[in-house]
């Protein structure tokens, strides 16, 4: 699972992902989550119109980083 792209692994991994994502970006609501329902580019798009600030909080890398290691912490465990 670990050489999938990120994009896909979210889908797989959405239920447990939501709460991640609650923790990393507090301004996400429920109803974003629900309307982003796993797509990653969903998830970019949301996220760079909440938070319309500093770079490591908008830009595409920094969040594909947060949410590779998150997966991949997850995709470890027993």
């Amino acid at each position: 699972m670990a050489g999938q792209t990120t994009p896909n692994r979210l889908q797989q991994h959405w239920e447990e992902a939501r709460g991640f994502l609650r923790r990393e970006w507090p301004r996400l609501t429920e109803a974003d989550l629900d309307q982003i329902d796993g797509e990653y580019d969903r998830l970019i798009h949301c996220l760079k119109e909440i938070y319309r600030g500093p770079d490591e909080i908008t830009q595409e890398a920094p969040i594909k980083g947060r949410l590779q290691r998150y997966l991949n912490d997850l995709e470890v465990l027993p």
